[in-house]
Parts: structure tokens; C-alpha cells; sequence
């Protein structure tokens, strides 16, 4: 067995094995296993590594697999980053955008952190038994952790760890963060949009809970750590014996298969992080000094559909120009990428009109509200 750094054993808590699973020995009547350990903190590299393994391994094999990112916002594959996160700060802290092929919310990343992956016989998953193994997996390490009721693992009702799930027609796997040291004022900074009560989507929403990192409960606890913790519990859940020599293999981001390398590229395009969102509707309205304007853009994939822009109905007619700019506004934008500088490229003719500095107003209003 692999070990990266020893520690005690801490008493365990009950757990139920998968389904139509027993308890083996280290013996032949053991299941396949492998551990692969990540030394790239690409995010979209990473994530490629995990669709290989789900495609690649052994439909019966149960594969573990721990991983870490550069600071990276990571949404579910349903649901809308314009609403999910803060772009503006992602951008200005050199935080990255990533979308899983799984499902549930948005989580933050970086090297405080630590992800772990368990894919499996599809047979064999069930909801909790990733998160129960690396709960005790933790009480190794003397830290009191539970899986909630909605399947996350917490330490007195706070929230250290999430995870999402993806199922195939023989495969399944249950991957989670777990926040060992993260910067938590960028996680809150970075998760909270400004668009969040505007944007109406049809994805799915995140639902926020308050979080904590294992360093206010263990000062000891790292990244080698924490794997070297869910290795040991991998092994003991399963009667398995991990190897150096056979079955867990280390890599980084040379040599890598071309379907990690093409699966890559395609997560990384913005046709993945951001046409992939789910039909969504953003409304916003502004009092002028010159009149009350509403404004509502609708957007599939992340193409603009359509966009309206007025006054409400008991409003005075606008300055001179304005009404025709509505129009023009609804036009200009007509499937433009639901992007801040397309759509200012897609507005220049009217921010350019500098005979009227009420359309400008507009304009740059509109830009301010993506």
C-alpha cells in the first residue's frame, strides 16, 4: 500500500458497502482497483483525465482518483455562470472558468483545496458511499466529519465538502472538493453575482451553504494528507491493497492519452463554459434622469434570441432619438454572444453617436448590468 504520511487510526463510524458487495479480504475475491494521483493544477486537463477514466477503465474496476486546481470556479454542466458567479472578480483575481460534464452546483477551487473522484460499476453506486468513505476517511485524522442530508460532507453543520454525480450505462462516478486551506474570501467573493435575482434560467441553481476548511479543525492536515487518509479507507472499504509498483500511477500533463488531450480542448472553448447554458431571460431597469428604462435579454446557449428594451407605459415619451435607439438596441443585438465586449462591439454604432449622449447613457448602462 501506498503511503505518503502515517498517522494514527481514528475510531470509525458505522457504513454499508455497495450494493451486492461484501467485505473481502486482500485476496483474489477483491476488486479491481487502480488510484491515479494528479501533479497538473489544470483545471481542464484534470477534468479530461476524469472522462478518460469513466471511458476507459474496466467497466467493473472501481478507480480512485485525487486531483487539485488552480483557483477555478466550477460549474455544473446545467447551469448559467452569468448567474452562478462573479466574472468581473474571476477576471480581475485571474480566476479561471470551468464547466463539469456532471451535474449539481457551482464550487470553488485552488490549491487549498483538494478533489477527489471514485468511479465504479454503475451496479454498485449509490449516493452515499463515496461521501461515507471519505468521512471516515477523516476520522482517521481526529476530525468529527458526517455526510448531511444532502449527501455532503460537514463538520457541526458546516459545509467542507460537495460533490456531484454522473452515470453512464456501466459506469458511474461521485467526485467532491474538499476544503483543506482555501481562500475562502475569494470562494465567497467569487460566488457571489451580481446578476444572481435577475437572471431568470431554466438550469440549475446552487444552493449556498455556509463552509468551513479542515485547517480550523486540524492544524496537520494538507493535501498528502487528506490523499494519503482516502487511500487507506479506499483499501480497507474494498479488501483491496494499493501498490506502488501496480496500481497507482502518478502523472502530470506530458504523455497524456489524445482523448484527454481533444476532451481538453473542447472544455476549455466557450462553447463548453458558456454555450452550454441552459435558455435563461435577464431582466434589469434603471431610473434615468430623462426616464424609467426596462430592458430584458433573452439568450440560448449563449446567443442572443431576443431584446427588448423601453419605458413603462405611464413613463413621458424619452429625449429625442432614445425610442428609435430601443429599436436599434434590439436589433444590433439579435445572436450576438451574451459576452460584455461582443456586445460592445455589437452597440458601437450608438455608443459612437456622440450627438446624443441619452442613447450613450443606454448603452453603457446596458454594458454594466453582463
Amino acid at each position: 500500500m501506498l503511503s505518503l504520511l502515517r498517522r494514527p487510526a481514528a475510531r470509525l463510524r458505522p457504513f454499508h458497502l455497495p450494493p451486492n458487495h461484501t467485505r473481502a479480504s486482500h485476496s483474489s475475491s477483491a476488486p479491481k482497483v487502480h488510484c491515479y494521483i494528479s501533479e497538473s493544477t489544470d483545471p481542464y486537463t484534470n477534468l479530461a483525465f476524469e472522462d478518460w477514466i469513466l471511458r476507459s477503465s474496466d467497466p467493473q474496476s472501481y478507480v480512485l482518483y485525487l486531483w487539485r486546481n488552480r483557483p477555478t470556479i466550477v460549474i455544473g454542466r446545467n447551469q448559467n455562470p452569468w448567474k452562478e458567479c462573479n466574472l468581473d472578480m474571476m477576471a480581475s483575481r485571474d480566476v479561471w472558468l470551468a464547466r463539469r460534464t456532471s451535474g449539481g452546483g457551482t464550487v470553488y477551487h485552488d490549491l487549498g483545496n483538494s478533489n477527489y473522484t471514485v468511479v465504479m460499476p454503475r451496479a454498485a453506486f449509490t449516493r452515499d458511499w463515496c461521501a461515507e468513505m471519505v468521512s471516515r476517511a477523516l476520522h482517521q485524522m481526529d476530525i468529527p466529519a458526517y455526510v448531511n442530508a444532502r449527501h455532503d460532507v460537514a463538520v457541526d453543520e458546516l459545509k467542507i465538502s460537495g460533490s456531484a454525480f454522473k452515470l453512464t450505462s456501466k459506469r458511474a462516478f461521485h467526485h467532491g472538493t474538499m476544503l483543506i486551506d482555501a481562500d475562502l474570501s475569494r470562494l465567497h467573493g467569487c460566488l457571489h453575482s451580481k446578476n444572481k435575482d435577475t437572471i431568470e434560467a431554466k438550469g440549475v441553481d446552487s444552493v449556498r451553504s455556509r463552509v468551513a476548511n479542515l485547517r480550523e479543525y486540524s492544524l496537520a492536515i494538507d493535501h498528502l494528507s487528506f490523499c494519503d487518509a482516502v487511500m487507506r479507507e479506499f483499501e480497507k472499504t474494498l479488501g483491496c491493497e494499493l501498490s506502488t509498483l501496480a496500481n497507482v500511477t502518478r502523472w502530470d500533463a506530458t504523455g497524456l492519452d489524445p482523448h484527454v488531450l481533444t476532451e481538453r480542448e473542447r472544455i476549455s472553448q466557450w462553447e463548453w463554459l458558456y454555450g452550454q447554458t441552459p435558455e435563461f431571460v435577464h431582466r434589469f431597469h434603471c431610473h434615468f434622469a430623462w426616464a424609467s428604462v426596462f430592458a430584458s435579454i433573452t439568450a440560448r446557449r449563449g446567443l442572443i434570441t431576443s431584446a427588448e428594451v423601453n419605458t413603462s407605459e405611464s413613463a413621458l415619451e424619452p429625449p429625442v432619438g432614445v425610442r428609435k435607439a430601443f429599436a436599434d438596441v434590439a436589433r444590433l443585438l439579435q445572436d450576438a454572444r451574451y459576452d460584455r465586449d461582443e456586445i460592445r462591439t455589437r452597440l458601437r454604432p450608438l455608443l459612437g453617436d456622440k450627438s446624443n449622449p441619452f442613447v450613450t447613457e443606454l448603452c453603457e448602462w446596458m454594458l454594466l448590468q453582463i
